[in-house]
């Protein structure tokens, strides 16, 4: 590790002044709401929850975290404008102290207390897929393009079966232009050799209803289906980060200094959810760090903050080498979640379960995220422990000035297929 990444991750032996650190808030804050875009369409990424088709009545859908008034949110958002760059050495102090102050002046959070600082092995091999991340892939066209497959766990007769979909889908970077999406159900295989065995006492089937009480609402089958077409209104295409939507244009402007992008980071989480503890504040920028590298049209210089940030995150463990779903290998990291994290208010989400962030250190390519259920729930008794419930596998992410394909009797975005019964 060299000077400039001890800098950026070492803390401060003294802290900034209480009128320096609360200047510079109200500077970055300012300038935050002058630079706060308007409203557009919102993108639809659909984090820890299948993309098409709809799931079976058995299957988990996971709820959001509930926070003390019964209101649901989810942590994976974030909703401000563009961050401008302020004077390097105020904000690189506040966000090597990592701590910030709501609008309450009586509370403060220092996310150092969600625990630990990752081992320094794993520090180094986030730091090395950010030196690897700087390539020249172009940063804007007429749309982002992104390829991904993504699989649930589903209950079936007696046994489970883990379901793939995949969607290409072209987001437009103009407001005339159309989002299109092209969904297809991939096919369904038993999960386990105990899901493997009870099937092949069930005669090897190669479809399972849908709903058992509505056999008109079709099957789900073992081969790929036929691919559906999904149109949005013309808008610019916007993408979740931490607690709102972003354009693409916007996250470019994101701070590639890793200090300021965690600055920015905890002001919007806490702007969202202001009684947030240390553990969610941490938790909410995995989860933001997620969305940032896989769903996002990042820049390297972004996706080697992102790794950076990463790499000095309280909470953060190491699950060494891995397989994907899609069998590349990699390495994964963790933050577990519910009641396995200190200071978690928690709703009904399935039980403990943990969230792994795959990627490729040698090239710096996020991989896949997927989610395992450590302790199920009741509801959740047929998922084993440590069981793999869902996941969601990069093929291919592109900017591109081609168009997307006809959308002659393409369905529109939002509106939902009448049931069959």
């Amino acid at each position: 590790m060299d000077e400039i990444d001890l800098l950026a991750t070492a803390r401060p032996v003294t802290p900034p002044s209480a009128e320096t650190t609360a200047a510079a808030r109200e500077r970055l804050l300012d300038l935050m709401r002058a630079e706060q875009a308007a409203t557009a369409h919102r993108h639809h990424f659909r984090m820890f929850a299948p993309m098409f088709p709809p799931a079976p009545r058995r299957r988990l859908r996971m709820p959001a975290r509930t926070d003390r008034s019964g209101s649901r949110r989810r942590l994976r958002l974030v909703g401000w404008g563009l961050v401008p760059v302020l004077a390097a050495t105020v904000a690189l102090v506040l966000a090597l102290t990592a701590t910030w102050t709501p609008d309450d002046p009586g509370r403060a959070v220092d996310i150092a207390e969600a625990g630990p600082r990752p081992p320094q092995d794993l520090r180094n091999l986030l730091l090395a897929a950010a030196e690897r991340s700087s390539a020249d892939d172009p940063a804007d066209g007429r749309y982002w393009v992104s390829e991904v497959e993504s699989g649930t766990l589903m209950q079936v007769d007696r046994y489970a079966i883990m379901g793939r979909t995949r969607e290409t889908s072209w987001h437009p970077d103009r407001s005339g232009d159309r989002a299109v999406h092209l969904q297809q159900w991939a096919g369904g295989a038993p999960a386990s050799a105990t899901d493997r065995a009870a099937w092949q006492r069930a005669g090897s089937p190669s479809s399972w209803p849908k709903d058992e009480a509505c056999p008109a609402a079709g099957v789900w089958t073992a081969g790929p289906g036929t691919i559906r077409t999904v149109v949005g209104e013309p808008a610019v295409a916007t993408y979740p980060i931490g607690g709102g939507y972003l354009t693409a244009a916007q996250i470019r402007e994101l701070p590639t200094d890793p200090g300021r992008l965690q600055v920015w980071m905890i002001d919007s989480l806490l702007r969202g959810s202001p009684e947030m503890t240390a553990s969610e504040l941490s938790e909410g920028i995995f989860n933001a760090m997620i969305n940032l590298l896989y769903q996002a049209p990042n820049t390297p210089a972004l996706r080697a903050a992102a790794y950076r940030l990463l790499a000095d995150l309280p909470g953060l463990r190491d699950l060494g080498p891995v397989t994907d779903p899609k069998g590349r290998a990699g390495n994964a990291v963790t933050m577990l979640t519910n009641e396995e994290t200190a200071g978690v208010r928690q709703a009904d989400t399935g039980g403990a379960r943990e969230v792994r962030l795959i990627f490729d250190p040698r090239s710096g390519q996020p991989l896949a995220w997927e989610t395992r259920i450590l302790r199920p729930a009741d509801h959740l008794s047929w998922v084993p422990a440590g069981a793999l419930f869902d996941y969601e596998a990069v093929l291919r992410t592109r900017w591109t000035d081609d168009v997307p394909p006809p959308t002659t009797g393409a369905l529109t975005e939002g509106v939902l297929e009448s049931p069959p019964c």
